[in-house]
């Protein structure tokens, strides 16, 4: 599931955090010449001793580290254990969980590439939800819609009181409503209008064309050869393909567009890096996918700067499938992915090349991940307003 500010903030209360250490970094010229905040000097030193100290913690298993630059991956970094006794390599898959969101996001910009379908294509036209069908709002859902998270419903079913989803609002309103149940929506739309399963599209359009190995829908036999188990925040192991505390095993049919979507750090780093050059797509195309499509919210608290926040993005929210930081020229993409016992970030700079593949294994590691991702880009928006935010809320608390 995706953590917002909000739930970010009550997981930090709800345990402790390592103080933040940023290093310093100089400034690196991107493709076109121009200043940016990110570094091509990477201290590998500094970051593995952040990540040694990191994965020390009782409630972290594993860690593995992807950093790109003008495009490319230039340097990887394993620490901790993929299960008790095994050390954390680059043949070890993680569970992403909402970073799963970025390959429909993806494929979809695949296939309108090609001209198979359009961004403002009605869903309606092809699946109807068994919830909303009668309700006329949900012939204004589009892909442009539900990538950029204007649905207007929440995450899931079971964040309503009767288990059914509703429209809160009318779709496209410009403010941000984060749904993995519209994002399941727009994968069953897929399905039935392009034919056979999810997976097998994600295959069709997007990894075999970028010739992309080590990410995975869902389960496979090479995904459960090498497999990170998760652990939580009390520093028990968990059962691999573990859904929930205390919850189901995922079975291997059992896929999702939202969540649970299994990644090596050299594999997505691959399709990373294929993103930020914008392989197989339009300048056009390229160019839509980083337009700020959606910001704030009425209805999903968290995705504005609370008062007195030391740093504040000039906009963030959401675009195409990704969430979007820009501040003072800077443009950071970023999808997160945070569940009990697994956390995600992966992000680029749109003009450096710049960006970074981080998943780890643990509970309640949201505040860890970010000050491995410190180590690396410390002046990032994406880590500023972060590092505000846990400012203030420490000195809320008198720390």
């Amino acid at each position: 599931m995706n953590i917002t500010h909000l739930t970010f903030a009550a997981a930090l209360l709800a345990g402790s955090f390592l103080p933040l250490a940023p290093a310093v970094l100089a400034k690196d010229t991107g493709p076109s010449g121009t200043a940016t905040n990110s570094s091509s000097s990477i201290d590998t030193a500094a970051l593995k001793v952040t990540a040694d100290k990191v994965a020390a913690l009782p409630n972290v298993g594993g860690i593995g580290v992807g950093v790109i630059r003008n495009g490319k991956l230039v340097h990887t970094l394993y620490a901790g254990e993929a299960a008790p006794g095994e050390p954390v390599t680059g043949k070890h898959w993680f569970n992403t969980a909402s970073v799963a969101k970025t390959l429909i996001a993806e494929t979809v910009l695949r296939l309108v590439e090609r001209g198979a379908m359009d961004l403002d294509d009605p869903i309606g036209e092809h699946f109807r939800h068994p919830h909303l069908t009668d309700d006329p709002r949900y012939d204004l859902l589009t892909p442009r819609i539900i990538l950029s998270h204007q649905t207007t419903l929440r995450n899931w079913p079971n964040n309503y009181d009767n288990g059914r989803l509703a429209f809160l609002g009318q779709p496209g309103d410009g403010q941000i409503s984060y749904s993995g149940a519209g994002i399941e929506i727009l994968m069953r739309y897929l399905e039935e209008r392009f034919g056979g399963s999810y997976p097998e599209l994600v295959e069709a359009e997007l990894l075999a064309p970028l010739a992309i190995t080590g990410v995975s829908v869902g389960r496979s036999e090479a995904v459960e050869s090498n497999i990170t188990r998760g652990i939580n925040n009390d520093g028990e192991w968990q059962d691999p393909f573990r859904r929930s505390q205390g919850g189901s095993i995922i079975d291997r049919e059992d896929y999702s567009a939202a969540d649970n979507m299994y990644a090596t750090i050299p594999g997505y780093a691959a399709l990373l890096s294929a993103i930020i050059v914008n392989k197989g797509l339009s300048t056009e195309l390229a160019a839509e996918r980083q337009r700020l499509l959606s910001s704030g919210s009425e209805r999903d608290m968290g995705y504005d700067c609370p008062p007195d926040i030391s740093f504040c993005p000039e906009s963030f929210g959401y675009g195409l499938g990704w969430a979007i930081f820009e501040h003072e020229g800077q443009r950071i993409l970023n999808h997160g992915g945070n569940d009990f016992a697994e956390h995600a970030q992966v992000y680029f700079d749109t003009k450096s090349g710049n960006g970074m593949v981080l998943f780890m294994t643990g509970g309640n590691v949201f505040p860890h991940g970010l000050e491995i991702i410190s180590a690396v880009d410390p002046d990032i928006p994406l880590v500023r307003f972060y590092s505000a935010l846990i400012a203030l809320m420490r000195a809320s608390q008198g720390g």
